[in-house]
């Protein structure tokens, strides 16, 4: 066999590939970053790339059968179909989004008029591809993961199906029905002949079936690559026929089992079974591990041999013919015709219709192979003659230890003559191969993909001109480079000892010893070279290699939305920017004489809402997109062998009162944070209990124990989401990618323990609700110090910790640590925020790590990762330098499917959110937030200009233009706002480089006293900008010190709560929080992992989201109403930007437009009852105009939906809570706001329950009545009664009156439309009659007697009198 030629391109890993029948030479390979490359075997590089998935995974690939211009690509859930130019680009013709779950197969049928598409969830998807449509889904037929499908070629209207529940099913897809199913785990069960894997169970993973032109030469079969290593050949026909008689007829020798070879000394004779089925298994000579993967030889005599390839990284080649001849015996030798042996395992494999026999292999790296298979051999594969001294130079250089190249898979090969091996990086050993260093500096990246360390390239090709005269000089290889990616194994001598030293360590080993002695060197002298530096040459200053993390491949990257969608979309706001002036000239210049004030109010709230709608709107102008590459996070900060360089991460965890918020739901938090997928020393978590709860502290410590089996179980076998109450509660497959035997057992016996800790938790919860009189005390009998909420001492313990705290496997824990700060009467505690800040300083104190993570009580951690996703953008210090924190969205369990009362706010963490990131970042959310340390203690940003001192004696400059004569002036007054700015008086990188003693002068001289507090420790922990405990910190006192630093009056006379930390002035913080920081200069990201990172619970009843909702707008008004106001504060700093300071100055405004929303939505009941209308008899150009105004919004609306992924439904409910809140929680916020800002007078409002139900979301149906209700529910009746009086009065006035009525009922129908869900929540369930039901019955009932009495049948037509007298009696 001749050596792989090596096909260079791809930048992940590939995954699958597909051979041209029409043009022999071409292929096309795809890879996990969405990309897919064609190549002519005939030319030396790739023909052009197409990237098709944005970084997504393509799984497969398919020509359309007679036309191999269109091909048809999976990847993710969606079908894509391309129309293919060979030469330069390629072009979307159609997209199939009809799968659930992710694709692993597509295939079409011969005629070109279906398309089969396999999922993991079992479905099949046949799609119609010649009038794009849904065909059919072929359902029932797996309970697991569908693997693959294929069309009968024989059987035009027959596809057939393998899965992960080791069936395969032949389905009449017509019908939609299964018509035969092969069961293997249950074949392989009752069989002895079967020496398949006893432990891997017979999964279906791959099938193929031989083409139209094969079957007429052979039997009509499919072939399955199955999990335990077996190749099934699956006589099709013959089964199909014999499905009755099956049952009955014995097995023969060789059908349908694997025929059993490795018994005996000698094969066994296997007899013709014209009729049976196949087994190919590891005692013919067959894979050791699962096969991955089968296809059929289009090569030579066609399909007369069967690939396949498998994780065992074997390539086997059977001759399954002889088996089906009839009057032929054969033995098991006779069926493995070739062996391959790779490096990596095997994703797909194609094969070439060419004389050459080439076989395309695809396997885990990033190389595609291209072996030319030579098949006249007798036994086993064996490379052609003359190579048995380059087969044992391989095999010498793999037992010699060389390493293997990370990209393609080979070993690396020799440097020189001197047997030494080739190292591209010196600085950490990174294994690749001279040809892989060649493509990669060819391709612009020189630097080292772990390190970042720039190539040598001197040295490199010092190294190329000697391999190559070696090469030469050894007459081992004769064959030239010409560019194809060969292996230089040929240049390595046969002779063992080469490889090793005196003492027998490889000689390679030694090389990277002695590298590492010399780095060690290196940083024992470093202190030594900085006292020296003046005296060194400048020549020997430079001789260490800078380290260009500009040249390391980047942790993130930004995903713009296509120009497609977005420019469409800012076309339309603008056209809508210009016909609301055109509609606002209108409205103004026509006024209704015979209505002037309903008009004057009319056109004063359309004024609001455009000018709401440009502070909502603009701040979307350029949305983004983030992608994380944790793989490269992990490579770069973990090496094997090192220690962890990723940065450690504290976890806040804050709750006051354990009769609202359960102690259950705040342990299931905790558990989820413990047993991150993060390093352990890495991870401390602390727990805020404000109010001093024993029941929360006794809570803690059983959460603490019952952590030492949950910890080690999820990360043993990677379970998602780590909080075992939603885990175990999830109603999905949970064996799923679960491939442990024990994993059932052990699942069974952790759900007893979970509902053991819960039984214990709960007897502590009813023990709780009564207090004794004498107050809690604790088990060694003194008294609890919490008793007294309002009046106890801090507390701090800590239940876990990095020493002495093991799992039950024996392995360390996170630390955990409860808290609970002093509080005093007489002292203002700032709740949350003031919770927030006490372990801020407690942390620091502890652990100091340099990021921060805070989380509600009732917040878990949903995704294990989601730290690592945070970490790539901090940790790339092309992103990290200023970026204050990373917010991830919130996402919630427990909401009805309808989300009646918008909880899940999906327009606002998908749409605006992600325009705000496009900006300077996302506002902060008070929760599942990655906070920079640094920027919660009031710093600037580093990459900031520093600010000098001179300056702020310009304070007091004012701020009208200036010539420019005066512009050194102006500046100087930008910077002193700038220093106004910046809490921590001076940057850290002005003192970091002081000693110990300079240092300790100038935290005195600088006051840093009077912004942190009276603690020395605490302050120098504030001066480490990358975290850890202060060396000067004696342990024995860091208790002492935490206790301290949360005593109530600790914060007095300092900066904290005004510059530093969390903010105080508003019960919306976190918004407060967020805008400090950005306006000293930092940047927020917003991340959005597929799997949510965190998950929480909502109230979904009308009552408590009202109050939520109103929460949050009296914070927006105690905003707007402090110094801290948006559209003030900040302006000289000059460091946030116009669009970021319209989406904090939408934040705070947006309850004020509940007056104007209030009075708009009255206007059409009054119009109804008046007669009157806010609106002039429409011209031509005016319904025009109008016409454009709706057609605008409509169409900004579909734009936003299509760039940003959301459903209409989730828009829709949007729209109408705004309405709903609107008109009832805002408006109380401000009047609350004003009342409590203005007037010091804090009002509260009762909720009062009425009625409960039972049964799943039961709390939706329950209502609570509340002052917030009664706006909404005045303009409901308000309008509807105007819509029974406009019917009444257009009755009476004859069908000149139906026309301006119609205007009149749309508004009014508009007001009822949006305040629809409030309706359902008002009136609850109804005895399960829809509420849609009871509106239309009142609104009907109440138009039909009108009708009934202005027709009235019982008065008599033929008396006049009666009729009149009647009449009046109406009118009376």
């Amino acid at each position: 066999m001749e050596e792989a030629r090596k096909l260079e391109g791809h930048k992940g890993s590939t995954t699958c590939c597909i051979a041209s029948q029409n043009r022999p030479a071409f292929i096309a390979t795809a890879d996990e970053d969405g990309c897919v490359c064609w190549f002519d075997l005939r030319c030396k590089d790739k023909i052009f790339t197409m990237d098709v998935g944005n970084g997504n995974q393509i799984s497969s690939m398919c020509f359309k059968p007679g036309n191999e211009d269109v091909v048809y690509i999976s990847l993710g859930s969606e079908v894509k179909c391309f129309d293919v130019n060979m030469v330069t680009a390629s072009k979307l013709l159609h997209s199939y989004n009809y799968n659930k779950d992710e694709i692993n197969q597509i295939a079409c049928n011969s005629k070109s008029s279906f398309l089969a598409a396999a999922d993991d969830s079992g479905d099949v998807k046949i799609i119609d591809i010649r009038q794009n449509r849904m065909y059919k889904t072929l359902r029932d037929g797996h309970t697991s993961i569908c693997s693959g499908a294929q069309f009968i070629p024989w059987r035009p209207w027959e596809v057939i199906t393998g899965g992960l529940d080791s069936k395969l099913v032949l389905w009449d897809f017509s019908k939609g029905r299964p018509q035969k199913i092969w069961d293997f785990g249950t074949l392989d069960t009752g069989n002895k002949g079967n020496t398949g894997q006893c432990l891997n169970p017979a999964f279906v993973h791959a099938l193929a079936v031989p083409d139209v032109d094969v079957v007429d030469k052979f039997v009509k079969i499919c072939a399955v690559a199955r999990g335990d290593g077996v190749v099934s050949i699956i006589n099709v026909e013959s089964d199909v026929k014999t499905v009755k008689s099956k049952s009955s007829a014995k097995p023969k020798k060789g059908s349908k089992s694997a025929p059993k070879v490795g018994g005996s000394s000698a094969d066994p004779e296997i007899g013709n079974q014209n009729g049976g089925d196949l087994h190919l298994d590891h005692s013919l000579g067959g894979h050791t591990a699962a096969v991955s993967c089968v296809t059929f030889s289009t090569f030579g005599n066609k399909g007369k041999f069967i690939i396949s390839g498998g994780n065992d990284k074997q390539v086997k080649v059977w001759d399954w013919s002889k088996f089906f001849i009839a009057g032929e015996t054969c033995t098991g030798s006779d069926f493995l015709r070739s062996s391959l042996s790779l490096s990596r395992k095997v994703n797909w494999l194609c094969t070439t219709p060419t004389d050459s026999e080439n076989l395309v292999v695809c396997d885990t790296s990033k190389v595609v192979k291209v072996y030319t298979i030579g098949l006249n051999w007798t036994g086993m594969a064996l490379p052609n003659k003359g190579s048995d001294q380059e087969l044992g130079a391989s095999e010498k250089m793999m037992e010699s230890g060389v390493p293997i190249c990370n990209i393609c898979g080979e070993q690396v090969g020799l440097a020189n003559t001197n047997g030494e091996v080739f190292v591209a990086c010196h600085e950490c050993n990174y294994p690749l191969c001279k040809n892989c260093l060649d493509y990669e500096i060819k391709e612009g990246r020189s630097a080292c993909l772990r390190c970042a360390t720039p190539y040598d390239e001197n040295e490199n090709e010092s190294n190329h001109d000697e391999s190559n005269h070696a090469t030469m000089a050894s007459h081992l290889n004769t064959a030239e480079d010409v560019g194809i990616h060969a292996r230089t194994v040929s240049t390595v001598s046969t002779v063992d000892s080469e490889y090793h030293d005196d003492s027998g360590n490889p000689i390679w080993k030694n090389r990277v010893e002695s590298w590492k002695e010399k780095k060690n060197k290196k940083k024992k002298n470093k202190n030594k070279t900085v006292l020296q530096e003046a005296e060194v040459p400048p020549e020997q200053q430079m001789e260490e290699k800078p380290q260009l993390a500009d040249a390391a491949e980047p942790l993130s990257r930004i995903i713009p939305v296509p120009k497609s969608q977005i420019t469409p979309y800012r076309i339309v706001i603008i056209i809508r920017l210009v016909v609301l002036c055109l509609f606002f000239h209108y409205r103004v210049t026509h006024p209704v004489e015979s209505a002037y004030p309903l008009w004057l109010i009319s056109v004063i709230c359309e004024i609001w809402f455009a000018f709401s709608w440009v502070l909502d709107q603009f701040p979307k102008w350029s949305p983004i997109n983030r992608e994380t590459y944790i793989d490269r996070l992990s490579a770069r900060f973990e090496r094997e062998g090192e220690p962890c360089m990723l940065a450690p991460v504290d976890f806040f965890v804050s709750t006051v009162d354990p009769m609202k918020e359960p102690p259950l739901i705040t342990a299931n938090t905790v558990l989820s944070i413990l047993a991150v997928d993060y390093p352990v020393e890495k991870v401390s978590c602390y727990v805020s209990d404000d109010g001093g709860s024993m029941l929360t502290f006794e809570s803690l410590a059983e959460t603490s124990e019952f952590a030492r089996k949950w910890v080690p179980f999820c990360k043993k076998f990677s379970i998602e989401p780590r909080a075992p109450e939603f885990y175990f509660s999830q109603k999905f497959d949970y064996l799923k990618d679960k491939v442990q035997p024990s994993f059932v057992k052990e699942r069974r016996a952790m759900k007893r323990e979970y509902e053991e800790y819960k039984v214990r938790v709960n007897a502590l919860v009813a023990k709780a609700q009564k207090t004794p009189e004498d107050g809690w005390t604790m088990a060694d009998g003194t008294p609890w110090p919490g008793n007294n909420p309002r009046d106890h001492p801090g507390m701090i313990q800590v239940f876990l910790g990095h020493s002495g705290a093991h799992d039950n496997e024996g392995n360390e824990l996170p630390r955990l640590v409860y808290v609970s700060r002093e509080k005093r009467p007489g002292y203002t505690h700032h709740k949350k925020a003031g919770a927030e800040n006490a372990l801020i300083r407690v942390s620091a104190i502890l652990t100091n790590a340099p990021y921060i993570l805070n989380l509600d009580c009732d917040h878990y951690v949903n995704n294990s990762k989601a730290i690592r996703e945070a970490m790539c953008f901090y940790m790339d210090p092309q992103v990290g330098r200023d970026v204050c924190y990373v917010q991830f969205p919130q996402r919630f369990d427990g909401i009805d499917k309808s989300d009646r009362y918008a909880n899940r706010n999906i327009v606002f963490f998908d749409v605006n959110m992600k325009g705000l990131d496009g900006i300077q970042g996302p506002v902060y959310v008070g929760t599942g937030t990655v906070f920079n340390r640094q920027a919660l203690y009031g710093y600037s940003p580093s990459n900031l200009p520093t600010i000098h001192k001179s300056s702020s004696s310009c304070s007091c400059c004012c701020r009208r233009k200036k010539p420019a004569k005066e512009k050194d002036l102006t500046e100087v007054y930008r910077e002193s706002k700038r220093e106004d700015l910046n809490s921590a008086i001076f940057n850290l990188r002005e003192i970091e480089n002081y000693d110990e003693h300079e240092r300790s002068l100038l935290i005195s001289q600088m006051s840093f006293e009077k912004t942190f507090g009276m603690s020395s420790v605490f302050i120098e922990s504030t001066l480490m900008e990358n975290g850890g405990v202060p060396d000067s910190a004696n342990p024995s006192t860091l208790i002492r010190e935490a206790i301290h630093v949360i005593g109530c009056g600790y914060e007095e006379k300092t900066a904290w709560g005004k510059e530093i930390g969390w903010i105080y002035g508003s019960v919306t913080e976190d918004i407060l929080t967020g805008f400090k920081m950005q306006c000293r200069g930092w940047r927020s990201i917003y991340c959005m992992p597929l799997r949510p990172a965190f998950k929480g619970s909502a109230p979904i009843n009308l009552s408590d989201r009202l109050h939520q909702v109103l929460r949050w707008a009296l914070g927006s008004v105690e905003i707007f109403l402090s110094r801290h106001c948006p559209l003030w504060y900040g302006f000289g700093g000059g460091r946030l930007k116009w669009l970021q300071r319209l989406a904090y100055t939408n934040t705070i405004v947006y309850p004020f437009t509940s007056l104007p929303l209030i009075a708009y939505c009255i206007l059409p009941a009054v119009c109804l009852l008046t007669g009157k209308f806010i609106i002039p008899t429409l011209s031509n150009v005016a319904s025009i105009l109008f016409l454009a105004l709706f057609i605008s919004i409509i169409v900004t609306s579909v734009l936003e939906l299509r760039w940003s992924g959301i459903g209409i439904e989730d828009w829709w409910r949007n729209e109408q809570f705004w309405v709903i809140g609107g008109v009832s929680a805002h408006l109380f916020a401000v009047f609350q706001g004003f009342l409590k800002m203005l007037a010091g007078i804090d009002t509260n409002f009762t909720v009062t329950a009425k009625a409960a139900d039972d049964g799943e979301f039961g709390d939706l149906y329950i209502f609570k009545w509340t002052t917030v209700l009664i706006p909404p529910t005045t303009i409901l009746i308000v309008n509807l009664v105007g819509v029974v009086a406009g019917f009444s009065d257009a009755l009476n006035k004859g069908y000149e009156a139906w026309g301006p009525l119609f205007g009149k009922v749309f508004f009014s129908f508009w007001v009822i439309l949006h305040l629809y869900p409030f309706l359902k929540g008002l009136m609850g369930r109804q005895n399960r009659t829809p509420t849609i039901v009871v509106l239309w019955s009142v609104l009907l009932a109440s138009v039909f007697s009108l009708v009934w009495v202005k027709i009235d049948p019982f008065v008599s037509k033929d008396d006049p009198s009666a009729m009149v007298q009647n009449c009046i009696d109406i009118d009376c």
